[in-house]
């Protein structure tokens, strides 16, 4: 009898898809790390680099962009620090506080207002003094104690949050160092019995100011009136509150939080003024009702080659998303060691993006013109959805293939090893080899080694190591793809395939695998390693039963 040949069918590869993973893994485990969608293509997501270091180091509380002064305010630990134009670094003043959220705006009056939700501190940008105004107490609800949280501008007045009251507060016209107490600069938040957690100016809205509740937004608007400036929309009203100020974030013509209210947990929220959208997959907000911490919680907007994105960052569970307004996508992200992303607060200055980080509070600059974290490798991975036939029954994986950018970026080479004089490797004490990094260390023949920081690097007996770098055998790193699959829908991954790229000049873009194995709920997975770029576009799969 003459056996039939088996029937192959093409299904679609997602290389290009974002983190949409379901509420259990049986339904799926879609995610991407560290990289985004652009015209139909996987790209990375922005690298950044250390360009000025805050001595002593510390925690990356706040950072600021100030558009008159043309410097950069950072708060780092409970240091305010001044950063100039070509990022030299200068302290400016102290505030009381070394942790937590801290909020910054300026006035026209070249005041620079600095809130660390205990007190409101002013920077005088022509004057260079730094001082602590006296704060009065409320004037409503029996003259409560007036304790500052988040602060912003609107219309010559500084514009606070009491906190754990129902109360906000204006501070003089053009004078962030004194803040009246009469009727004329308080406002009460309304809607609900609910406590204010912010007031914000809204862009590109005029005189719209936002005031944030825990459980409700108002929308206010600066009429002029003589007894109190602002006036509530008493119409309209957003019934979601905020859960964290700082997670609060605008550009353009656009106001996005991590918003709750009183029955409902926290979901990412946006307007475009007086109205409120959710952002949301069911996958996303599973995640979100399972976090330990959510209200610990921080924010931020900017634009990376024209796509506008919301990063948020939860750090007592050690998760980063962003979301992509652009593709209406969300994306995961984390550090070089897989924990959280080390960005704590972003400004835009001198036509580039910088942040200060919550781990080491160093100032560094975001870009997609780096490609990897402060010179180390980024973990890109893409996580496929579950390829799997309508009546369940099991096929076998002939191939897969899909089309990636190759022969583009340069390889990296091996570190050298070091040898001494009589040409013996020199080893640590553990017995392994000591290599000079690439760019990194580099040494000559009767020149000592240096460390990183330019010591010298000596013996027991305090002497220099002599050596001499061995040259003519360095080994090119190629960048790589490594491919494990998933045979029973996503809960455990196997051996992982490796597969070099091409090097510079060689441009077959053309990756593909062989003879992966038979499954009913196959998952594929995807690792890209190099110190360059990737740039991958959808495939597919061929099956046969």
């Amino acid at each position: 009898m003459k056996g039939r040949s088996p029937t192959f069918t093409q299904v679609p590869l997602d290389i290009v898809g974002s983190t949409v993973f379901g509420r259990y893994p049986k339904i799926s485990v879609e995610q991407t790390f560290n990289m985004i969608i652009s015209d139909g293509f996987l790209v990375p997501y922005a690298g950044h680099m250390e360009v000025a270091e805050i001595i002593p180091a510390g925690q990356g509380r706040a950072l600021f962009a100030s558009t008159i002064f043309n410097h950069m305010i950072a708060v780092i630990d409970n240091g305010v620090y001044v950063i100039s134009p070509n990022l030299a670094v200068n302290r400016v003043g102290t505030i009381s506080t070394f942790k937590g959220d801290v909020f910054i705006d300026e006035n026209v009056s070249s005041q620079i207002a600095i809130c660390d939700q205990q007190a409101i501190y002013i920077y005088n940008t022509v004057t260079g003094a730094f001082t602590k105004p006296n704060l009065p107490d409320n004037v409503s609800f029996g003259g409560s104690t007036f304790i500052p949280g988040y602060i912003s501008y609107q219309n010559n007045r500084f514009v606070a949050a009491s906190i754990g009251q129902p109360i906000w507060r204006l501070s003089a016209v053009n004078d962030g160092t004194s803040w009246p107490a009469d009727a004329q600069h308080e406002g009460t938040l309304q809607t609900k019995p609910d406590n204010v957690v912010a007031a914000q100016r809204f862009p590109g809205r005029g005189n719209l100011l936002y005031v944030f509740g825990k459980t409700v937004t108002e929308p206010w608007q600066d009429v002029g009136l003589q007894l109190f400036p602002y006036q509530r929309n008493s119409s309209v009203n957003i019934d979601y509150g905020c859960l964290n100020p700082a997670t609060i974030a605008y550009n353009e013509n656009i106001m996005v939080w991590l918003a709750a209210n009183e029955k409902s947990g926290p979901v990412i929220a946006y307007s475009t003024g007086g109205d409120i959208n959710r952002i949301s997959t069911d996958g996303i907000d599973f995640k979100f009702t399972t976090l330990t911490n959510p209200g610990n919680s921080y924010g931020f907007l900017f634009r990376q080659d024209g796509h506008l994105i919301y990063q948020l960052t939860f750090p007592d569970d050690n998760l980063t998303y962003i979301y992509d307004f652009n593709t209406k996508k969300f994306f995961t992200l984390c550090d070089e060691n897989a924990n959280a992303h080390i960005a704590k607060r972003i400004a835009f200055f001198n036509d580039k993006y910088y942040f200060v980080s919550f781990i080491d509070g160093n100032l560094y600059q975001i870009s997609t013109q780096f490609t990897t974290y402060n010179g180390k490798e980024i973990p890109r991975v893409r996580v496929c959805r579950n390829i799997r036939l309508p009546d369940g029954s099991r096929f076998a994986i002939n191939n897969l293939t899909f089309t990636l950018e190759q022969g583009t970026q340069e390889n990296v080479f091996l570190s050298d090893n070091l040898l001494t004089e009589d040409d013996q490797i020199i080893m640590t004490q553990a017995g392994e080899n000591i290599t000079v990094g690439v760019g990194g260390l580099r040494t000559f023949i009767d020149e000592p080694l240096q460390t990183q920081s330019g010591l010298d690097l000596l013996t027991e007996i305090n002497e220099n190591i002599f050596a001499t770098v061995v040259s003519n055998f360095p080994q090119p790193i190629p960048q790589s793809v490594h491919l494990s699959v998933s045979k029973n829908g996503g809960e455990s991954f196997g051996t992982i395939w490796s597969k070099n790229l091409n090097p510079p000049g060689l441009f077959r873009n053309r990756l593909i695998y062989w003879q992966l194995g038979a499954a009913n709920d196959f998952v594929p997975q995807f690792r890209f390693w190099g110190l360059g770029r990737f740039v991958a576009t959808d495939g597919i799969v061929s099956i046969y039963q």
